[in-house]
């Protein structure tokens, strides 16, 4: 009855490396991908890039539908 607990503990730590280790190479992935401005949406106005896009400023209300 106790070894199942330690192997759902290796288990999970096992897991929570591999993962930890995909997310560094992601990172590494990304951060050549910002260098290379042949890559779209990697490179430019990282400031810009934060914001995100931009909204539109006017959608029909409920109440204009009728004029469609």
């Amino acid at each position: 009855m106790n070894e199942r607990p330690e192997r759902e503990l290796d288990e999970m730590q096992e897991r929570s490396e591999k993962l930890e280790g995909e997310i560094d190479d992601a990172r590494e992935d990304w951060e050549r991908k910002k260098g290379d401005s042949s890559v779209p949406g990697a490179a430019g106005d990282p400031d810009r890039a934060e914001k995100g896009p931009r909204p539109e400023t006017s959608y029909p209300s409920k109440g204009d539908e009728d004029d469609l």
